[in-house]
């Protein structure tokens, strides 16, 4: 009887602890860290600049959709303008990360347009190949394809990102003249 009450109490504080300790996690309930969200799953830190966070959102989903046919759908996405929120969600030195199919972070830095379509396209790989993909598939393609089709205009990037951006250009050339979500069908 002992053993199953600390199996009880172990279990019950296990999500406190990980929105506690793992703070990528408080994406899942982002309005208990300070953001407020709308009704189509945008949430912000300042509500002033709801319309610039909703213009980034839209163009940038436009343009994934209009150049590249990814329809992305209304993901949860969190737009961090203070330093207080980008801590509070665990983005450190990141401009932005994805958390599968659940939710999207962008820090202060990232609100431009190539890092918002590179969140999205990772938001579009879970849900197409499932959040598990995203951690266990070839990171050249899930990285290239984020830093090619997002329009990063960065000619230079850190490595290996500029080999992973290189590559699936290189393997997408190859496959161009097959939809793209078959083509990564085979590969994630």
């Amino acid at each position: 009887m002992r053993f199953i009450r600390w199996l009880v109490v172990s279990f019950l504080l296990m999500p406190i602890s990980a929105l506690a300790f793992f703070k990528p996690v408080r994406v899942l309930v982002p309005e208990a860290f300070g953001v407020h969200c709308t009704e189509q799953n945008l949430c912000i830190d300042d509500f002033s600049k709801l319309a610039a966070a909703e213009s980034l959102l839209n163009n940038s989903k436009n343009y994934l959709a209009t150049q590249w046919g990814l329809s992305i759908g209304e993901p949860k996405i969190i737009f961090c303008s203070t330093e207080q929120c980008r801590s509070a969600f665990g983005l450190a030195n990141k401009a932005g990360f994805t958390l599968g199919s659940f939710a999207i972070a962008i820090a202060p830095r990232a609100w431009q347009p190539h890092y918002v379509a590179h969140e999205l396209i990772h938001h579009w790989q879970a849900d197409h190949f499932g959040s598990l993909a995203l951690l266990t598939g070839e990171q050249w393609l899930i990285e290239g394809m984020a830093y090619a089709l997002s329009n990063d205009p960065r000619i230079e990037l850190h490595e290996p990102f500029a080999s992973y951006r290189q590559r699936f250009n290189n393997w997408y050339r190859l496959h161009a003249d097959i939809p793209l979500k078959e083509s990564l069908a085979g590969v994630l």
